[in-house]
């Protein structure tokens, strides 16, 4: 029996993946529960694993391949399986042997990080490589809709994959070198309404497919004469170099022009600003998918999501010193040091019951209060960043919020989480203290509404009381940046979130249990 594999949901906004790589091939025996390939959307890398034990017998989506959740990637026969293991000899002929539109491309598995990869071109990308229509079909017709839903940076404002679609263009667009082929459906309007000729486009997506980027970029460019006119004018015959003058009347009272229409009309899309072409010694680096997934998340979070700021000073002299009193002991029984992500963490989780709001998510026309506090950590992987989940982390001791720290944050740098830890967040707290940063303005992760960012811990002077009167001591100072959502929250909102805070970690207690 047949179980298809479909694409899964890697978080609550998400509407679709990309297949980085393959981990198996048509043919292959999994086990229950064995990775099957790699999937990258917004700022998450992760393992896809076999839903049953069987026989891979097709592979429906090549690497490289972006589709939207739900999609069916590929199917797993446990029968097959089962007569395999049964040694009988008619599974060779049951399993149908991989197609040139299901195949990955050789040597796709040969990706070595597991973390952030060259991106590799999909199988089937070359132009004689047609896969089966009912497979391209809709996704190419729903592509022009999708693309004019873009500029708005809605959720399912997402741009689509410009190279899923095939072209059946004009002639100007049947180039030699198949360029045509290598576009999609919008991508081959904009072409036609630019009057431009395809055999002069360099296509930079996988397999040297056209982009509309691509084309907007040449147009920008103006490389070419005649590339902004309207489709109607270029059936009209070149004019003259010489004319006549224009009677009086006329030249007062000018026709309107259909080139300056088209000139005035708004584009269809946002134009990129003009980059110039590469010099000597300059290097072009192709954007992997992680990169192109993280470009487009905070896009759209910064157009959709209005955000607003707020910094406090925190002396953090008390946990300093608690720390330092706590640490070797903790490192002789853990074996591992003691964070100050898990002391904050903590802070934040009990500050966090007092103003449910800061835990919340913007619903449209509603706001949901969480009442699972899953706390997002966010890691710095190479070239990227992702943000695993803490589950229930008010639940957790301090050691307890340590080691899941240490866990979740070593497993992604392998690329070895799993999807429950990718998705569920409620507020995430940002580290960027420990690369020395002291002022940052992180860029939520909605649908969260607020963001909470610890600067690095310095030594200044401060003003403190002793005895009744005021002195200048050095302190442990550490400023925190909240990032909220200003649809739900006001500054007054987050200013009393962040005293709570600040106070719970400038009272700390030398007492206070590690767990």
């Amino acid at each position: 029996m047949a179980t298809t594999i479909k694409m899964p949901q890697l978080g609550e906004s998400v509407t679709e993946g990309t297949i980085e790589r393959w981990l198996v091939k048509e043919g292959d025996t999994v086990a229950q529960y064995d990775p099957l390939f790699e999937v990258v959307t917004d700022k998450v890398n992760a393992e896809v694993p076999a839903e049953v034990a069987g026989t891979v017998t097709k592979i429906l989506v090549p690497n490289g391949e972006t589709v939207a959740v739900g999609t069916p990637v590929a199917e797993i026969d446990a029968d097959a399986a089962g007569e395999a293991a049964g040694g009988e000899s008619e599974t060779a002929e049951a399993a149908p042997a991989p197609t040139a539109e299901s195949r990955p491309e050789a040597g796709a598995d040969a990706v070595p990080q597991a973390i952030e990869r060259e991106e590799s071109p999909p199988a089937g990308a070359q132009a004689g490589d047609a896969a089966p229509a009912a497979q391209q079909e809709p996704q190419a017709e729903a592509t022009p809709e999708r693309e004019a839903a873009a500029p708005t940076g809605g959720a399912s404002a997402a741009p689509p994959d410009e190279d899923e679609a095939r072209s059946n263009g004009s002639p100007r667009e049947s180039g030699g070198d198949g360029a045509a082929s290598r576009m999609t459906p919008a991508v081959r309007r904009l072409v036609r309404e630019h009057d431009i000729d395809v055999t002069q486009l360099k296509g930079s997506g996988a397999a040297g497919r056209i982009t509309r980027d691509d084309v907007l970029a040449f147009i920008n460019q103006g490389t070419r004469p005649g590339t902004a006119a309207a489709p109607q004018e270029s059936a009209q015959p070149a004019a003259p170099a010489a004319q006549a003058p224009a009677p009086a009347a006329e030249a007062a009272t000018p026709a309107p022009q259909p080139q300056a229409a088209a000139a005035a009309a708004p584009p269809s899309g946002p134009v990129p600003s003009s980059v110039p072409a590469p010099s000597g010694g300059d290097t072009e680096i192709p954007l992997s998918q992680m990169r192109k997934a993280i470009a487009r998340k905070m896009t759209q979070v910064k157009q959709t999501v209005p955000h607003a700021y707020t910094v406090v000073e925190v002396d953090m002299t008390n946990v300093v010193r608690w720390r330092e009193a706590n640490t070797m002991a903790f490192k002789a029984r853990e074996g591992t040091s003691l964070s100050y992500v898990a002391v904050v963490i903590k802070a934040v989780t009990e500050t966090l019951r007092r103003h449910p709001t800061l835990n919340s998510q913007f619903g449209e026309d509603k706001i949901i209060l969480k009442q699972a506090m899953n706390i997002g950590i966010a890691v710095a992987v190479d070239n990227g960043l992702i943000v695993p989940v803490l589950h229930n982390a008010d639940q957790l001791s301090i050691s307890g919020v340590n080691a899941r720290i240490r866990d979740i944050s070593s497993r992604a740098h392998a690329g070895k989480l799993r999807l429950d830890e990718l998705q569920g967040g409620t507020f995430t707290v940002n580290n960027t203290g420990w690369f020395g940063s002291v002022s940052s303005m992180p860029i939520i992760n909605a649908p969260e509404v607020a963001i909470l960012s610890m600067e690095a811990i310095v030594k200044r002077p401060r003003v403190v009381e002793v005895g009744g009167e005021d002195v200048i001591a050095i302190r442990h100072m550490m400023n925190m940046t909240c990032s909220f959502d200003h649809r739900v929250l006001d500054g007054a909102q987050v200013g009393f979130f962040l005293a709570d805070v600040r106070k719970v970690l400038e009272e700390w207690s030398p007492e206070t249990p590690i767990g």
